[in-house]
């Protein structure tokens, strides 16, 4: 079974898959690892203390507010522990929270991705079918909407069945085409000249 953390990595460099899954390669301590855990528990506190309007749409207020839900499904051969979800009358609306900066103001391409996992966790665990997520970048700071739509599910899927042939058959896939993200990579070591096109959802 795999992560909702591993759609976006792998969209990030499909490597850190094959480093992680299939040679096992212990990562080093992350110190910002850390610094996002404590960021993380500071947004959640404060949003647990609000009596009323959700933080970044107040027409949800009085919405149901779950934090760190667990979600698993063997059918999709996926789990993760999704931020905050937020469950209303009508629907229910899974957040995200991300510790760096948003892409000129809208969303990330594999925290897009990571949502649209959540979602389709969420859809199976509660029978509904999730319509919208939101991620929230603190350094911005902005809440992007994310409307979830067949496309995007589709997309979706298809990333998860790609990462578990990469565990399954032991591949060795591509790299990032953007060596920029090789330079703080904890497994830049081992595929030093190894970067070449990354896949795209997009397409």
């Amino acid at each position: 079974m795999i992560t909702v953390s591993d759609v976006k990595q792998y969209l990030y460099c499909p490597k850190i898959i094959y480093f992680d899954h299939v040679l096992h390669i212990p990562k080093p301590p992350d110190e910002k690892l850390k610094t996002g855990k404590d960021k993380h528990d500071s947004i959640t506190a404060r949003e647990k203390r609000r009596k009323g309007a959700i933080f970044y749409d107040p027409e949800l207020d009085g919405a149901e507010k779950m934090f760190r839900v667990e979600l698993e499904s063997s059918t999709l051969g996926l789990r993760g522990v999704l931020d905050y979800l937020v469950r209303t009358d009508r629907e229910f609306i899974p957040v995200d929270y991300k510790f760096g900066h948003s892409h000129k103001g809208s969303v990330q391409l594999n925290h897009k991705y990571q949502l649209a996992a959540y979602a389709l966790l969420v859809e199976e665990s509660f029978k509904t079918v999730v319509r919208r997520g939101f991620i929230h970048y603190s350094r911005d700071p902005i809440n992007v909407r994310i409307d979830l739509d067949d496309e995007i599910r589709r997309r979706t899927l298809k990333v998860i069945r790609e990462i578990a042939q990469i565990i399954e058959d032991e591949i060795e896939p591509a790299g990032t085409r953007n060596s920029s993200r090789c330079i703080d990579c904890e497994y830049r070591k081992y595929c030093i000249g190894h970067i070449s096109p990354r896949p795209n959802p997009e397409k």
